[in-house]
Formats: structure tokens, C-alpha cells, sequence
């Protein structure tokens, strides 16, 4: 394993050659489970990032660069695909590119259930303790038969802390996700990513005035994880069922009403 991962250095080499990252010398290199991570800085600040990821027969890369008004990620193996992370009025927002068309755009927003963004589609979470909302905008249809399954993953298992307002700050997090033993684990490998996504904490549909039309909400005042709050379901502007269950057992109930209504989206 060890002398794959050091021969991975080649490949630094070869995105250079096509043109993926800029100059290949000045890269420093640490290594990771099932990888190496290399980092490169510009002017003290970081500059560009590259996960090289190893295999018995496979050998892939994820590039991250930072450009000027976004950060740039792509993954070697999918030459269809490019994400982004920008701003917008300080708020994070992340695009996936395919065939240089938008198919999904997350943006992070301020939650508040009186006052909902209109004509949309909403979800919130909890990861690593912080709790974040956003509008969630998707054209699957650009995809057509294709599943570009690992640039999934990683589109939506990054974990880039959501109050953060600046792209410097937001890069810097990013090389800090790699920095973990286990960080292609966490984005790429079954159960144990699963274990590692953030937990559900609403999805909701408003209509034009912003109003809740369909949906499922847990109403999570109590902060212990352990503890039960209250859940709603909504369906055509009317809640249908209401219960209490803890953030756990939540996830199993937020997950069926998603698999059940997802067919009518």
C-alpha cells in the first residue's frame, strides 16, 4: 500500500500535464486511509488541494482548486462533472455542474417557519453539532440514464461548516476534512459514511406566498439528542400526522417519507 500511495506523486504530474492543476512542484503530501492528500500553499494562504485515492487495480484523484470568486472541484474519473462552492450575500451556496449545466444548487439560508422562502423546495440538518438550513433547487433530467455516483457522494457528504461566510475560511475547512484519518471513509465507503451524513431535521415544499404545502418537520427545541420532540407531516397545506420521537429514530421516519413521496416530485 505504501509504495502505491508514494507513487501516487505521479499523479500530481499527470493533472498537470492535462491541465487540472497548475504548477505540479511545491505540493506537500500526508496520507490518509485508502489515500493521500496533497496540499499546496500560495502566498501563506492555500491555494490548491489533491486526494489521491488507491485501490487494489484503481487509482482516482478529487481536485480542489481556489479561484476567484468560487471554489472548484472535480473528481478525474468523471470528466462530465464539476462542483462548486460561492457566496452569496454571505450565505454558502454549492452547484453541481453536469455537461456544463446546473442540475443541483444547494443555498444556505436563515430557517425561520413564520417567514419561508416562497415557491420552494427547503431542508435543514444537524452535522458535527451545527445546524444548517438551505433551498434545494434540482433538474435531474440533465442527468438522463447517467449516475455519477462518486461526484454524488462527495456533492453531498462534504462536510464544510454552513456558517462560514468567507471562500478563504471555507477552503481552509475543506483541507481540514481531508486532514482526518478517515475522510474518503466518511464520503465514499457504505455503512460507515452513512454513519458519518448529517441528521434530517425537516424537508418542506411552500407555495407561492411561502406557506408549507408538503413536507415533514421535526420540531427540535430540545437539543439533547436523546430527547423526543415533536414531528409533522404535512400534505397539500394541512398537517396530516403528528408525533414525538428523538433525532435518531426520526431519521428512519424522515427517510420513508421521502422514499414514499419522492415519486410524486
Amino acid at each position: 500500500m505504501k509504495k502505491l500511495l508514494s507513487s501516487f506523486a505521479l499523479t500530481i504530474c499527470g493533472l498537470y500535464a492535462f491541465g487540472q492543476v497548475g504548477d505540479p512542484s511545491g505540493f506537500t503530501e500526508k496520507e490518509i486511509e485508502s489515500g493521500s492528500v496533497y496540499k499546496k500553499y500560495k502566498d501563506s494562504k492555500l491555494d490548491s488541494i489533491v486526494v489521491g485515492m488507491v485501490a487494489v487495480n484503481y487509482g482516482n484523484a478529487l481536485i480542489f482548486s481556489r479561484e476567484k470568486d468560487e471554489i472548484r472541484i472535480t473528481n478525474a474519473a468523471d470528466k462530465n462533472s464539476v462542483i462548486t462552492i460561492g457566496l452569496k450575500s454571505g450565505r454558502q451556496v454549492r452547484t453541481f455542474f453536469y455537461k456544463d449545466k446546473p442540475a443541483i444548487i444547494v443555498e444556505n439560508i436563515d430557517f425561520d417557519l413564520d417567514h419561508l422562502p416562497k415557491k420552494a423546495q427547503i431542508s435543514s440538518a444537524i452535522w458535527n453539532g451545527i445546524s444548517s438550513s438551505s433551498t434545494v433547487t434540482t433538474n435531474y433530467q440533465i442527468f438522463g440514464d447517467d449516475n455519477p455516483d462518486k461526484t454524488f457522494k462527495l456533492y453531498y457528504r462534504l462536510d464544510v461548516r454552513s456558517d462560514l461566510d468567507n471562500l478563504d475560511s471555507i477552503f481552509e475547512n475543506i483541507g481540514d476534512f481531508f486532514d482526518q484519518e478517515d475522510a474518503l471513509l466518511k464520503l465514499f465507503y457504505g455503512n460507515y459514511a452513512e454513519k458519518s451524513e448529517p441528521k434530517a431535521l425537516n424537508y418542506l415544499e411552500t407555495d407561492i406566498s411561502g406557506k408549507i404545502q408538503n413536507g415533514i418537520y421535526l420540531d427540535f427545541k430540545n437539543k439533547d439528542i436523546s430527547a423526543k420532540n415533536t414531528y409533522s407531516i404535512y400534505k397539500d397545506g394541512k398537517i396530516t400526522k403528528s408525533d414525538k420521537a428523538n433525532l435518531e429514530d426520526f431519521q428512519s421516519i424522515f427517510i420513508k417519507y421521502r422514499e414514499e413521496t419522492m415519486d410524486n416530485q
